[in-house]
């Protein structure tokens, strides 16, 4: 092997010279000459093959002589002949350079030159290949601590009141407006898009100035099942410098569809029992850990936003096309058997379905790029998923009412949403290895 540039290399035996030129987009290009071996073996192939496909008076199909056949379909002869010089140029190609198209079913493109069974033939082939992924050593990222959410009895108190709703006695109230302590069910539309489009569908708030934000407590305070109204969603006074300067504010309109009062259940024994344990204390112990749980698992998906980030931007490199359109059609179809995306589809533009398909190849490409980038730190460093790796199902109704794991599998998933927890905790877990061993500013 000799190397002519950075994209070209050289390889040759005494059957085939090729000479590999790499091509944007994961492509390959094999300029090659091939001796009189191969011209000879692929004529003899391709003329039994026409023999068999053709017909002549006085024979039958396939029992014709192979000089009659020569004689009479020489286009289908060449035609196929040259295909077959491809097909055994191509194996020879990947034999020397170790290069292979990306699958057995990938578009190969050929263009013949010269072919004769006596000087063999040059031709040159194109096909897609395994991207060239990067070393990637993590001392090249630098992540930013995270800031791990507070855990205190506040926060328990809440998650508490929280779960009671979950055992409340709703009433419909339909004799007077919006008042503070009570749930509103409503929808609110973004009016800034080309088409209205629905935020929320059918969701329901509490009225309340500690669970809703000021803008909105103000639009619904009065109003009776019913009524639409329009305003603009602004930040809260209450809220930080940086959520102020990121907020973007937006013309919306709210929809009630109903006013709601909860009776919540006291919060005694009988409460904690239904949850799945034995007591009030016995709970908030549970519900402490679980919470200092999901703080933890809060930190670390902050950091691995980051190591996701930095991959896609330290460690370029180009990516088959075809593996890309394939994410992109795979995600379209799964987001049309949504009914509500099926209806907002159907109301956008040709402009907006342009702009949706763009945003989603380009989420297909990050999707393919980190699939790659992973696949190599895996193989290198040595890891791997077990089924003992995915989280195990809740066991009580507090752990399911406060479960958040997307990895969890209860036995009923098809294969292919398997195959993406899988995928999904390899991730993880290979974006783990390399927080473990990143730089941190």
């Amino acid at each position: 092997m000799t190397t002519a540039e950075a994209s070209e290399m050289k390889f040759e035996d005494t059957e085939a010279t090729v000479i590999v030129h790499r091509k944007p987009a994961s492509r390959v290009e094999f300029e090659m000459r091939v001796s009189s071996n191969i011209t000879q073996s692929a004529y003899k192939t391709a003329l039994r093959e026409v023999v068999k496909e053709v017909s002549l008076p006085g024979f039958r199909k396939g029992r014709a002589p192979e000089n009659l056949v020569s004689k009479h379909f020489p286009k289908q002869i060449d035609q196929r002949w040259q295909e077959e010089i491809t097909s055994l140029s191509i194996v020879k190609g990947e034999q020397l350079s170790k290069i292979v198209p990306l699958s057995r079913n990938s578009r190969v493109s050929f263009s013949m030159k010269t072919h004769s069974l006596e000087e063999g033939a040059e031709l040159s082939i194109s096909f897609e290949t395994e991207p060239a992924v990067p070393s990637i050593n993590p001392k090249d990222l630098e992540l930013k601590k995270v800031d791990r959410p507070l855990v205190d009895d506040k926060k328990i108190d809440e998650t508490i009141r929280q779960m009671q709703f979950f055992f409340a006695k709703w009433h419909t109230v339909t004799d007077r407006g919006v008042e503070v302590g009570d749930f509103v069910i409503l929808d609110i539309e973004d009016l800034e898009t080309t088409s209205p489009q629905k935020a929320f569908s059918g969701t329901r708030f509490e009225v309340s100035k500690e669970r809703m934000a000021q803008w909105m407590l103000d639009l619904v305070l009065g109003k009776t099942t019913g009524t639409s109204v329009e305003g603009t969603s602004v930040a809260d006074e209450t809220s930080t410098e940086e959520e102020k300067t990121s907020f973007q504010p937006k013309k919306v309109r709210l929809t009630i569809h109903t006013i709601e009062q909860a009776d919540l259940p006291p919060l005694d024994d009988d409460l904690a029992k239904k949850l799945g344990v034995h007591s009030v204390s016995d709970l908030r112990e549970q519900v402490g850990r679980i919470l200092n749980k999901q703080a933890d698992a809060h930190v670390q998906e902050k950091l691995r936003d980051q190591v996701s980030e930095q991959l896609l931007i330290k460690f370029p490199f180009d990516l088959p096309y075809t593996l890309v359109e394939r994410e992109t059609q795979f995600r379209m179809r799964h987001l049309l058997t949504d009914p509500q995306f099926q209806e907002h589809w159907q109301q956008m533009s040709e402009q907006d379905h342009q702009k949706t398909v763009m945003t989603i190849f380009e989420q297909s490409q990050k999707a393919v790029r980190m699939f790659y980038l992973c696949r190599k730190i895996s193989d290198e460093v040595g890891i791997a998923i077990n089924p003992q790796d995915l989280p195990l199902p809740p066991t009580t109704t507090l752990e399911t009412l406060l479960n958040s794991s997307p990895h969890q599998l209860l036995g009923r998933e098809t294969e292919t949403q398997q195959a993406e927890a899988f995928s999904r905790l390899l991730l993880e877990k290979t974006e783990d290895y390399l927080i473990a061993n990143a730089s941190f500013q």
